[in-house]
């Protein structure tokens, strides 16, 4: 015992002698003036408020285009980092290249984190600090405030793990290195004057050196009481505790692998709440195993059917049962009771897919799981058996959208999207505005469906469909009947969908005759939402009633046979089957609001885009689809917008088609073949997506390419949003809607787009929030690139010019139009915001107020020296207000007043802008006799509008103070001579100046609409 007292004595002595030296060098810091950092990681936030910013959030943009944030993702494939604060629970949801909060009460966004440039690969938190492991460094986030980094890891960290307060461990593969966590946020020396503050980068203070057949490091754990202690598992089904502060093995485990002829990889591991040195591991071929780690011994074991362990929790609180839940590839959880020593429950379809993360609540029945279908569901173990059920959840898109559009039309709130993942398909809303509106649409119809359609359905799958390749919706009918359509792979009838129920219906459309069907691979319905009409693979139109779904026919009609050809023998009695509308697959199909069904078929000899009337079914007119390059080309889809057809091709050209011309409008010729295209609302743009992974934006007034960038992975849909503000692509190998600003409507620096060159090469751009797996490289030319301004986070001052372009054009000016308006009608404003009862008196004034006796009524007593100093000569003090110092004099004059006797129109206008509504009344009725002046005031404000409309800039905002100065003093220029003369003459500009940018539209009208033959469009 002798040596465990020595041993005791000293570690007494060296931790006295630790405390001594802190006391010491917080004491030093005092005598310096300087106050030890926060303890807290989330105090330390002032310390980085005065760095760059992060090279973390540094994105690129296009000529028109800026990223701004995803939409329809929720979680990826990453676990959940869980958090408590106080009495808070939150989760820390890794969304690809960002992050984001949810409070747990009700499941909602408490906070977004910000938009990297990198893929996040493991997410934790320590405290309200969020930890991101990108590429090779691991970052520090409070908010959107970069704390600090880690910086020393030659790949990718996938494992973190935090040991206490103190340190931090991360592994990538084999690698496994020792932080000090506790230094995170602090600056490594002060700055010399003139120098920048640089990122907080901290070192490794260590890495455990590992063997070569321990693997690659797949889980850690931090078991409760064992000071400096975690324990790391590998892909060889080795596990071993390790102390972090000496860096040394301190023993490995045997237990778990006894009776086991091979390794298996140990996927997860987790403490056992309550009970020390208990210890649950995961393993990838079912296996659970309860270990005590103090005695290296396996104290129960269980076999998941379900296959892989993914993930596990246990539950805790007073009178909870002994229940540990585990993940299963296959998207079910398990429930086992651990007293029984059995499976107690098994949640079959929790998921579609594997599920990455199941996390019981503190103290609490609620369990919160995530998978890779981008859903978040909370369950609750409430009934009397002891079974969960789902009480919210938060989804996003499952898969890839293959196609999107915004439902209605009309403003920017959702979308109605449709994909695919892992061979089943999709139909969900995705609110533009709150994520906790997404919704996936239910297939539970699939179960009531009439026997001959579920014969067609894989048999591989009967819970799905397949995935989409076609969706076409109306609007109008969203509270009458089922309106929206979806076609889907491999199958030969279209499914209809209610959006009011967020539902598949239990109803398809299928032509009838075995003869007739092939698979659905184009629908279209029509704007009343009365009709519907199928493209099919073997080439034929059908008609069908959308809501009855009854058949109305092929298009075109077969012909029928007169009776006197039957009689004479000339034809056979029985009709001959109907022609079909083209030769090849059908790849696109539209219905125009005159009831016009355009189609296009993929097929090299059926290159024309055919057109039909929808009731009789007959052809129209035909419109030649043939390009100057060699071969012949085949259409790939068909998008419409009003009277214009935009039809792409296989040899990359992309033709505009107007029905009204019946003529091909415009060419433009993109290299490879596009994926999607899509019209601006106003019909200016079109944006077309290519295979090669790049994005076009053409202008089809001016016939050009005004925009060019790529992405790394090909967009597969795109569209515009209703107001034109904002563009939305969803991309390949990942579920999130990438949504881009139109600068030059949030911009007001930027010039218009027509005005700059036609883009040589497209831009790389680096997609907000993205989910790829092939987009870790960042361009080289986004870092090498960095100019001062952007390393210091400031934006370069906007260069607005308020010279018009030509002689007979205006310039507007850049403030909103509310401010002018209000400007204008100051009287409606005031009438609008007068207070609906009168002022209440005040309340008497304080004691300690000087006051004085005005007779009998007490006042306010004047401040000491103003009495004395009132018949002084001496100057007036500096704190005196203007009305003490005399400076509101009628002789002096006002400001405004001042500058429009000098002759200077341009401080003039320039002091009426800086000015609120009030005073721009206030400073335009100081002018003329009535206000103490004279005449030539006025006169000289007639010259100051004669001035600025000669200049043309500023023309909404000079209108708006003409209009304002001659309702002041519309009877005093009418009554002098002189000044009537010159009101004429100004009349007389104004109309003429006015006259003559009407003509210049008028001209510019008609001759878009001789040239393109669209007068009904513009």
């Amino acid at each position: 015992e002798e040596p465990r007292a020595d041993s005791m004595l000293s570690h007494q002595l060296r931790k006295r002698q630790l405390e001594a030296f802190r006391q010491g060098d917080v004491a030093k810091q005092q005598e310096e003036g300087e106050q030890p950092p926060p303890r807290k990681l989330a105090r330390r936030v002032p310390l980085a408020v005065g760095r760059p910013a992060s090279n973390a959030l540094r994105v690129r943009e296009s000529a028109l285009f800026r990223p701004v944030r995803a939409i329809g993702s929720v979680v990826d494939e990453l676990p959940l980092a869980p958090a408590t604060l106080g009495e808070a629970d939150f989760v820390v949801a890794s969304v690809r290249r960002g992050f984001q909060v949810f409070e747990c009460k009700h499941l909602r966004l408490a906070y977004i984190g910000p938009r990297l440039n990198e893929k996040i690969r493991a997410v934790m938190t320590v405290g309200e600090v969020v930890l991101t492991s990108l590429k090779t460094d691991i970052v520090a986030w409070h908010k959107l405030i970069e704390l600090g980094r880690f910086r020393g890891h030659t790949g990718p960290a996938n494992v973190l793990c935090t040991v206490g307060a103190g340190y931090l461990v991360s592994a990538s593969g084999s690698e496994v290195l020792v932080w000090q966590l506790s230094d995170v946020g602090l600056e490594a020396k002060e700055p010399k004057k003139g120098q920048k503050k640089t990122t907080c980068v901290l070192s490794p203070l260590g890495k455990l050196s590992m063997d070569a057949e321990f693997g690659e490091c797949m889980a850690t754990c931090h078991p409760p009481t064992y000071l400096h202690k975690v324990l790391l598992a590998s892909s060889t089904g080795q596990l071993a505790l390790w102390n972090v502060r000496s860096q040394e093995k301190v023993h490995a485990f045997r237990s778990h692998l006894a009776g086991r002829k091979e390794s298996c990889a140990i996927t997860c591991i987790s403490e056992v709440p309550n009970v020390l040195d208990l210890i649950a591991i995961g393993f990838a071929d079912g296996r659970i195993v309860m270990l005590n780690a103090r005695e290296d011994r396996v104290v129960m074991e269980f076999q998941q059917a379900q296959g892989r362990v993914t993930a596990m929790s246990f539950r805790t609180g007073a009178g909870a049962p002994a229940h540990l839940v585990t993940g299963a590839p296959n998207g079910s959880f398990v429930v086992w009771d651990l007293d029984k020593r059995r499976a107690h429950h098994v949640a079959e379809g929790a998921h579609h897919g594997p599920i990455s993360t199941v996390h019981f609540l503190p103290d609490q029945p609620l369990l919160l799981t995530s998978g890779r279908d981008n859903a978040i569901r909370m369950w609750i173990f409430d009934t009397p058996d002891g079974l969960p059920r789902p009480i919210r959840h938060r989804c996003g898109c499952p898969g890839p959208a293959r196609r999107m559009s915004f439902y209605g039309g009309s403003d920017d709130r959702e979308l109605i999207v449709g994909g695919g993942t892992d061979g089943a398909g999709f139909v969900s809303r995705i609110s533009f505005i709150q994520d906790h509106q997404n919704v996936d649409y239910s297939q539970a119809a699939l179960k009531k469906m009439p026997s001959h359609l579920k014969s067609m359905q894989p048999p591989h799958n009967m819970a799905r469909l397949p995935p989409l390749i076609d969706i076409a919706y109306c609007p109008v009918r969203h509270h009458d009947w089922p309106a929206v359509v979806s076609a889907h792979e491999g199958l030969d009838a279209a499914f209809v969908w209610s959006a009011e129920n967020k539902a598949l219906a239990p109803k398809a459309m299928r032509p009838e005759g075995d003869k007739d069907c092939a698979p659905v691979t184009a629908v279209a319905i029509s704007s009343d939402g009365n009709y519907c009409v199928l493209g099919l693979a073997n080439g034929s139109l059908h008609r069908f009633n959308l809501q009855s779904q009854l058949h109305r026919g092929p298009i075109p009609r077969a012909q029928i046979p007169r009776a006197s050809d039957i009689e004479a023998g000339l034809v056979k009695a029985d009709s001959s089957p109907p022609p079909k509308a083209h030769q090849g697959r059908v790849c696109g199909v539209e219905i125009s609001v005159s009831g016009l069904v355009i189609s296009l078929a993929s097929h090299p000899r059926d290159c024309v885009l055919r057109t039909w009337k929808l009731m009789t079914h007959e052809p129209a007119f035909s419109v030649p689809l043939h390009t100057s390059g060699a071969g012949q080309p085949s259409g790939v889809l068909l998008r419409m917008h009003g009277a214009l057809v935009a039809a792409p091709l296989d040899n990359g050209a992309l033709l505009v088609v107007d029905l009204n011309g019946a003529s091909v409008v415009r060419s433009f010729s993109c290299g490879v073949p596009a994926t999607d295209v899509a019209f601006s609302s106003d019909g200016r743009w079109l944006a077309a997506a290519l295979r090669d992974g790049g994005l076009r934006v053409f202008d089809l007034l001016a016939a050009r390419c005004v925009d060019s960038f790529v992405f790394a992975r090909p967009a597969l849909s795109l569209c515009f949003s209703p107001s034109g503000a904002f563009l939305l692509t969803s991309h390949a190998k990942g579920n999130a809607i990438q949504v881009w600003a139109n600068k030059f409507l949030f911009d007001p620096s930027l010039s218009a787009p027509l005005l700059r060159p036609e883009p040589k090469a497209p831009i790389k751009v680096d997609e907000p929030g993205a989910d790829g797996e092939d987009d870790d490289a960042v361009p080289a030319e986004a870092e090498e690139g960095a100019s001062d301004d952007e390393e210091e986070g400031k934006k370069p001052a906007p260069s607005t010019s308020t010279v018009p372009l030509e002689p007979s054009l205006l310039t507007l000016s850049d403030v909103p139009p509310a401010k002018w308006m209000a400007t204008l009608h100051l009287d409606v404003v005031r009438e609008r915001n007068k207070a609906a009862e009168p002022p209440k008196p005040l309340p008497n004034a304080p004691f300690f107020l000087p006051t004085a006796l005005d007779g009998l009524t007490p006042r306010f007593a004047a401040p000491l020296g103003a009495e004395d100093g009132a018949g002084d000569n001496s100057a007036p003090a500096e704190g005196q207000s203007k009305h003490l110092r005399d400076e509101t004099s009628v002789a002096k004059g006002f400001k405004f007043q001042n500058l429009v006797r000098k002759n200077k129109y341009d401080e003039a206008l320039a002091f009426l802008r800086a000015q609120t509504p009030s005073g721009v009344h206030l400073a335009i009725e100081e002018l003329g006799p009535m206000a103490g002046g004279t005449m030539d005031e006025l006169k000289a404000g007639v010259e100051l509008f004669e001035h600025h409309l000669r200049k043309a800039h500023l023309a909404d905002e000079v209108q708006a103070y003409l209009s304002i100065f001659l309702q002041a003093h519309g009877e005093e220029l009418m009554g002098d001579p002189e000044t009537r003369v010159k009101c004429q003459d100004l009349g007389r500009a104004l109309e003429g100046q006015w006259s003559a940018l009407n003509r210049q539209c008028q001209k510019v009208r008609c001759f878009l609409g001789m040239l393109t033959h669209t007068q009904s469009q513009w």
